[in-house]
């Protein structure tokens, strides 16, 4: 009886783990576009699913990061997780590339809306956490 019950929950674990497992190391398909990429990050993020979300919106950087507008939306995007997580330095610094961006010429030419995004992510950013990275850097400098 004890052997049975046993055996029942060791089943229940392993078949847990290994639908887990599967899921954030699941290939993700060449032939997406970005928008199918984000879309795909965006679901994962809703489902709670940061780590898939993560490597969507990396993944759409890696692709078509040479786009403009999909690089700004995928940091933007990165930067909002890493805000869900309580990440601030990885937020500061995919919020703070945005900005960079918008201090170009190429920059001048996008939306304002993700300038305003970004400048609002940082300054949600608590001071105390801002304050320990950005501290550094200047301490570099």
């Amino acid at each position: 009886m004890i052997m049975k019950k046993l055996f029942i929950i060791l089943s229940a674990l392993t078949l847990i783990f290994s639908s887990v497992s599967c899921e954030s190391t699941e290939e993700i398909p060449k032939d997406l576009s970005a928008g199918q990429l984000l879309q795909k990050g965006q679901n994962a993020y809703s489902n709670s699913n940061y780590v898939d979300a993560e490597r969507y919106y990396l993944e759409t950087i890696n692709r078509f990061g040479n786009n403009i507008e999909v690089f700004v939306e995928a940091r933007y995007e990165l930067g909002h997780l890493y805000m869900k997580t309580k990440e601030y330095q990885k937020a500061y610094e995919n919020f703070n590339q945005i900005l960079k961006i918008y201090q170009t010429e190429q920059g001048s030419r996008l939306s304002p809306s993700y300038k305003k995004l970004a400048q609002n992510g940082i300054d949600k950013i608590p001071e105390e956490e801002k304050a320990k990275f950005t501290s550094a850097k200047t301490d570099e400098e």
